[in-house]
Formats: C-alpha cells, structure tokens, sequence
C-alpha cells in the first residue's frame, strides 16, 4: 500500500457483521427473558422501543440506544423504566453473557471476511476491531469468524480505553502498532464510530451499510460511505498519499 494508510481499525456489529441478523433478535430475545424474570412481559416491549426499536418496522433506528450504546447504557436504561429489574452490578453481566452467546448463534458475516483481512494483510496493513460490545465477547466473535490470526488488536467498552465515540480505542490500536492516527482508517456503521475516527485524528473515516444507519445519515459524518466492507480495499489503493 502506498497510501499513507496503514492500519485499519473495525467496528465489529453492522459492519464486519449484519446487525439486523444478528443483534436484533438477541435484544428482543433479552428483553423477553428479563420482562418473564420479573412477571411483566408487557415491559419487554417497553424496553425495546424506548431505547431504540422501531414498533412499525421492528429495525432498530439508527443513533440509538441500542443501534450503538454500550450494555451498561442499556442496563441503566431499562432500570429507569422497571426499578424492580437486578442492579446494574447484577444486571450488566447478564446482559453481556446473553448478548454473547445468542449473538454467536446468530453470527451473519458480512460476506467472505478472510479473503477481505487476507487481502488487506497482504498489503501490508495492520487489523484493529474496536466495539462498544464487550472485549469478550469480541474476542469469541473473531474467533467463531476465523479471524483471530489476521488481527493485530481487540477492544471492547470494558478494555479500559473508554467508549464509542471517545476516541479511546483507536489511539491504543495506533500506540500499540505503532502508528499515527492519521495513518489509519476507521470503519464502522454508526454515527458514534465516525465520531470516535475524526476525535481520535484518523486519516480516513469510513461509512458501511451494514448496520443501523443509512447513508443520509453517515455521509455528513464520514469521508466515504460504501455498501460493505469489501469495497476497502479499492478505496485505501486508489486514496492519495
């Protein structure tokens, strides 16, 4: 690559995996358990629509709670409308273990990404994933996705770097490989993960399709919007210098 672009930090939810596949039966299914724990399954439905869900569509809208918050966001939330929910220190661990093991049932790649990172890391660049998921679970979705070898860097809310948009994890993928922020890209689905590029100095700030948010609301927000992820590599090769 001979683009200046040197490094490459992903979202993980919407943009290397369908969101609307993956993440939001998971939630529906969350808010169920939890609203029959407590003998109110009308709340699930509470829940869901006031942190983001769409009751016309069932699609989470995008910029919400749920399109890109963090569990813990989530958690809060939900409490504030059913006090009677577990506490937050109860609550959040339970969320992230659900969240984990139903959203690897549902796992929906965006296409084929080892032949994506194979390609990227032949041109010499190095792989990030920074999410506003949990680092571990992150680090069990590059695994069920094969990727574990051609990534160089896993961040999740809980990694000590902060959250989405704080620019945090994208500055320690650049500290730990070695790079200047403007000599990586951020990718991502969300208007949080396009804020996290530009306050963290990225050279290139990217758009998806994958997730939430339509390109209306990302072109504002990014240097390029493109329907997935596999239009990377001709975007960082024909990028000047």
């Amino acid at each position: 690559m001979t683009t200046g672009i040197k490094g490459i930090v992903f979202d993980k939810d919407g943009t290397l995996i369908h969101f609307e596949q993956t993440w939001t039966p998971a939630y529906v299914e969350s808010a169920e358990a939890l609203a029959d724990q407590i003998g109110r399954p009308d709340m699930a439905t509470v829940w869901l629509e006031a942190t983001g869900r769409d009751p016309a569509t069932g699609r989470i809208l995008p910029g919400t709670v749920l399109a890109s918050s963090t569990a813990d966001v989530i958690a809060a939330n939900w409490r504030d409308l059913s006090p009677e929910l577990p506490a937050l220190d109860a609550l959040i661990p339970w969320l992230d273990a659900f969240w984990e093991r139903r959203s690897l049932e549902l796992l929906a790649p965006v296409g084929d990404l080892h032949g994506l990172f194979d390609r990227l890391r032949g041109g010499g660049l190095r792989l990030g994933v920074a999410t506003n998921d949990a680092e571990k679970a992150a680090h069990a979705t590059v695994d069920r996705l094969g990727l574990a070898d051609r990534v160089d860097f896993v961040a999740g809310y809980d990694s000590g770097h902060g959250a989405k948009p704080e620019p945090g994890m994208i500055l320690a993928f650049c500290a730990q490989m070695g790079l200047a922020p403007s000599q990586v890209a951020m990718v991502g689905d969300s208007p949080a993960d396009l804020a996290a590029g530009r306050a963290a100095g990225c050279g290139r700030v990217v758009g998806v399709l994958t997730g939430t948010s339509p390109a209306a609301v990302l072109a504002p927000l990014a240097d390029t919007v493109l329907a997935d992820v596999h239009a990377l590599p001709g975007l960082i090769e024909a990028a000047p210098v």
